[in-house]
């Protein structure tokens, strides 16, 4: 082994700042894009597509955050087809030969993010160009769909301009895990349906991290109470 690598080995190792992200903190950042989309919209022709972009990636971001579906999956969604519309209220339709597990999936989607998915359709998507020539609901700006590169690629840009480090759309997953399992422990079995996953093994296994730090916080509080009790 090198000296190089040698060191590096023994380094301390910076934790990993996604782990500390939450599905709140996503939304937020997707509902903030879209706003300033919307607040600069009356900008110059030449910016159009620029607001289009803020926005459908600001839409992007929020989506995961609230459904935090696969690359491959996101990428396929279109409209009309797995994006279904029911009234004012949209919701996500997706059969069980498009999903990685070959599982069925449906999600509704609340009615403050349809009423974004309506503005995107109608004042957005149409500024991308080539948007009208296919009916993918994340439309590029290279006249196709987005391809699954460059989802991963926009999320990971928008998430690092805003919290200061990346966050890829696979973290999402880890984010929506941890969140319920620390806000609604009693039901965390429910994450699986929420990934799509056929075992709750693989989602204890590859997803929930929180428990051990609820438990870490709650040992601190604990230890520290009894420090100023017997200070």
């Amino acid at each position: 082994m090198s000296i190089n690598k040698r060191i590096a080995a023994q380094a301390k190792q910076k934790p990993e700042k996604h782990h500390l992200v939450t599905s709140e903190t996503l939304y937020a950042l997707g509902i903030e894009l879209m706003g300033r989309a919307v607040t600069n919209s009356s900008v110059a022709e030449k910016e159009y597509m620029a607001r289009a972009l803020d926005y459908r990636d600001g839409l992007m971001i929020a989506l995961l955050a609230l459904i935090p579906l696969r690359r491959r999956t996101l990428a396929a969604l279109r409209i009309g087809k797995h994006l279904v519309q029911s009234g004012a209220r949209w919701a996500l339709d997706i059969p069980a030969k498009d999903t990685k597990t070959r599982r069925s999936l449906d999600y509704p989607i609340p009615a403050d993010l349809s009423a974004r998915i309506d503005l995107y359709l109608n004042q957005f998507r149409c500024r991308i160009p080539g948007a009208e020539t296919h009916d993918y609901f994340w439309a590029s700006r290279k006249g196709q769909p987005m391809r699954e590169g460059s989802i991963y690629a926009a999320v990971e840009r928008r998430t690092r301009e805003a919290l200061g480090f990346s966050v890829n759309p696979h973290r999402f997953r880890c984010a929506a895990a941890t969140l319920w399992s620390s806000r609604d422990p009693a039901n965390v079995r429910g994450v699986k349906d929420l990934l799509g996953h056929a075992s709750f093994n693989t989602t204890e296994k590859h997803y929930i991290m929180a428990q051990s730090r609820v438990a870490g916080r709650a040992l601190a509080r604990a230890i520290d109470g009894r420090r100023k009790r017997t200070a």
